[in-house]
């Protein structure tokens, strides 16, 4: 027997097996650390981190009921509740999915979806809107249906001071998730500090969405829909649907219709403005 030969079958035989054992090696430490990951998604510590970060972007103590990694290791909350003296949080299902291979600069959050949300809004008494995310938001929704904000809140904001009443959560959506962030079932209640109700809606869907654009702009984009919104002591309008788009800063009014204003006079149409002065162009000077 040629020795030669031998030695020669014995090579890739040998390192078929040292391949094969460096595979499964391997295989073996990604399990291990792939359910180190699960296990640390169910530890208290965990949930200590989560809480605290939402409780920093609430500007309330928020509590989770449940929280579990899926097969892709994003997070599935339920039950998240948050209450104050005067506001409280309230979300069945909030669907977390993150990037940890990220662009330099992109947000680590991928996109948020959260199902059956019902929100407390009301003003502490230093005048400063809680949730404090939805300082912003609260001020905004009645500035686009052109509608006056409700007695006890319109008198909260300006009562606050300008600097604290902009938290630090009121930066960009964009600076912390990349979207799309949807929202799904929402109801909320806005209340002044005594605790009476001002205004409501209910049946809200919420969509946003931001995008880079090949020179660096940043475009973003909101739809929401609302089945009902209440003002104490004013009109009750149904079908809502506003939609918006943000570019450079800048806030373009896409959409603003309802299914019944309820009394209220409804806004003129995105663009009249523009439309006037083209028609205004087309006619012959007197």
């Amino acid at each position: 027997m040629d020795p030669t030969k031998t030695e020669s079958a014995a090579r890739p035989a040998s390192f078929g097996r040292a391949l094969w054992a460096f595979a499964w090696k391997l295989a073996l430490v990604v399990a291990l650390v792939y359910g180190a990951l699960q296990l640390l998604v169910r530890s208290d510590f965990f949930r200590a981190q989560v809480e605290k970060e939402l409780s920093r972007l609430a500007g309330m103590d928020m509590r989770i009921g449940r929280m579990r990694a899926t097969e892709s290791l994003n997070l599935r909350i339920r039950d998240a509740i948050g209450i104050s003296d005067v506001a409280g949080i309230e979300a069945r299902l909030a669907r977390i999915r993150w990037r940890l291979i990220r662009p330099r600069g992109e947000p680590m959050l991928e996109s948020v979806r959260v199902d059956g949300l019902a929100l407390t809004v009301a003003p502490d008494e230093n005048g400063r809107i809680q949730p404090a995310f939805l300082a912003r938001l609260s001020r905004s929704i009645f500035e686009w249906t052109g509608l006056p904000a409700p007695t006890g809140l319109a008198a909260a904001a300006a009562n606050a001071a300008a600097p604290a009443a902009e938290p630090e959560t009121s930066a960009a959506l964009a600076d912390w998730v990349r979207g799309p962030l949807v929202f799904r079932g929402v109801s909320v209640r806005w209340q002044d500090a005594r605790g009476d109700l001002q205004a409501s809606v209910s049946g809200m869907d919420v969509i946003w969405m931001s995008m880079v654009t090949p020179n660096g702009r940043r475009v973003s984009h909101l739809e929401c829909r609302a089945a009902e919104i209440k003002i104490v002591g004013g009109p009750r309008i149904t079908g809502l649907h506003v939609e918006l788009v943000e570019a450079d800063g800048k806030r373009f009014l896409v959409a603003l219709d309802a299914a019944d204003w309820g009394g209220a006079e409804p806004p003129p149409p995105p663009g009249a403005e523009a439309r006037e002065l083209l028609d205004a162009m087309d006619r012959p000077p007197k």
